[in-house]
């Protein structure tokens, strides 16, 4: 039983992980843009590709160099 509590509290640890939040943003920005069709808006698959690219970009800087240098670091 708490091989089992020490896998899922490793699991919910990793969430926080760069790559899980960027790959989570893409499937979400990918996905409103297919159930919206914002293509009829003339929005293309690549604007959205790059949106994802550039939130990604920040989150990733952040980690690097803080955006908000007041920020509390864990």
């Amino acid at each position: 039983m708490e091989n089992i509590k020490a896998v899922l509290l490793d699991f919910l640890q990793s969430l926080k992980s760069k790559r899980v939040v960027s790959g989570l943003l893409t499937i979400l920005f990918m996905a409103a843009w297919n159930f919206f069709n914002l293509e009829q808006y003339g929005i293309t698959e690549e604007a959205v590709s790059n949106l994802v690219i550039t939130v990604t970009g920040l989150i990733v800087a952040d980690s690097i160099s803080s955006v908000n240098p007041g920020k509390k670091r864990e």
